[in-house]
């Protein structure tokens, strides 16, 4: 890709102690993964921290590009002034030098001035961006990983092109075996993943065609098994009662999600945190979208990958999110997609080489 537009005279090399704030949603934290994968490809002695919520410490070490996790209980251990000052404290502690901030609140632009480092980046668009040292294009069109990685066009190794990192990824002896222990029903060992939750309701596909697609492969020889939240538990269990699909909404964490994902043939999701899982592993991906449109830059990276959408839809989009309700009240974006196109799309991503 080339994106980065102005030589600088920074160097990445010239810090050690380097820092990254992700405190938004699992999806935006996994996709900054590949932000800490290009410091530590360029800059292998960097020590990299990484400041996040409690809803992905269990993936984080994983990671092999991070060296420190910070956890910040933002809404409840840590809410308010003192946890909020704790996190600075840290920060300092460790003597970070340089923060990279792909989270533009004005709680991450606090934390991240205060915190003092020598050099700050974030967007042009962050909430109170005059407290970095440094702002870059919040590039639209792109996907959110490029945006990322724009961050570090300040710096001359970044300068002009760069390529998408793969993420490296460490996995424990335990997680095997954990999660071979947790698939150890599927008998011929043919299994797709099928991920129907959202935190954002109108982002959900209908549940009839979850429960019809989770059949077919059921009647072909596949084994669905069903991932989410302790939320999403409700409606997997009902494709569950109607396909015997191994249902494990709530039953792991996102670690062994992603071993799972990893391990099977094909994955299909909303738009929602799955997608980026599965694109750190690279499994095959169908991503279903409503309000929502790829556009906005959280579309899948694997390499076989899908889009299923109705198009020319003229209230599509409707937010940057979707909303508990349609605005309209008839919510065609989701109704309108048919399980026949999802399974077809699924049939090429399984069947066909490229």
């Amino acid at each position: 890709m080339k994106v980065y537009k102005l030589k600088t005279k920074f160097k990445i090399t010239n810090y050690k102690k380097i820092a990254i704030i992700n405190t938004a949603f699992i999806g935006d934290t996994v996709i900054s993964f590949f932000l800490a994968q290009a410091i530590k490809n360029v800059h292998p002695n960097s020590e990299i921290t990484f400041v996040s919520t409690p809803k992905v410490q269990e993936l984080i070490p994983l990671i092999k590009a991070i060296d420190t996790h910070l956890v910040y209980d933002k809404r409840k251990r840590d809410k308010g002034i003192k946890g909020f000052i704790n996190l600075i404290r840290k920060l300092r502690r460790n003597k970070i030098e340089l923060i990279l901030s792909p989270h533009r609140s004005l709680r991450t632009s606090l934390i991240t001035f205060l915190s003092r480092p020598k050099v700050s980046v974030s967007y042009t668009t962050s909430s109170l961006n005059f407290l970095y040292t440094n702002k870059v294009e919040y590039l639209f069109g792109y996907h959110e990983v490029e945006r990322n990685l724009n961050l570090l066009s300040i710096f001359d190794e970044f300068y002009p092109n760069f390529d998408l990192p793969k993420v490296d990824i460490f996995y424990p002896k335990e997680l095997f075996e954990k999660v071979e222990k947790i698939l150890s029903s599927i008998k011929n060992k043919r299994f797709i993943v099928i991920a129907p939750g959202s935190i954002w309701k109108t982002k959900r596909w209908t549940e009839e065609g979850f429960i019809e697609v989770s059949m077919y492969f059921k009647n072909n020889g596949f084994k669905v098994v069903l991932i989410g939240s302790l939320d999403d538990y409700k409606i997997c269990k009902k494709i569950e009662d109607r396909t015997n699909a191994l249902n494990l909404a709530g039953k792991v964490n996102l670690a062994e999600a992603l071993l799972i994902i990893k391990s099977s043939e094909l994955l299909i999701t909303n738009d929602s945190s799955p997608t980026h899982l599965a694109s750190l592993v690279n499994c095959p991906t169908i991503t279903i979208y409503g309000p929502t449109i790829p556009e906005f830059g959280f579309y899948p990276l694997s390499e076989r990958n899908r889009i299923v959408q109705i198009e020319k839809l003229n209230c599509r989009p409707c937010s940057i999110h979707g909303y508990n309700q349609c605005p309209l009240k008839h919510h065609r974006c989701i109704t309108e997609i048919k399980p026949e196109e999802v399974i077809m799309n699924a049939n090429e991503l399984l069947f066909q080489k490229n």
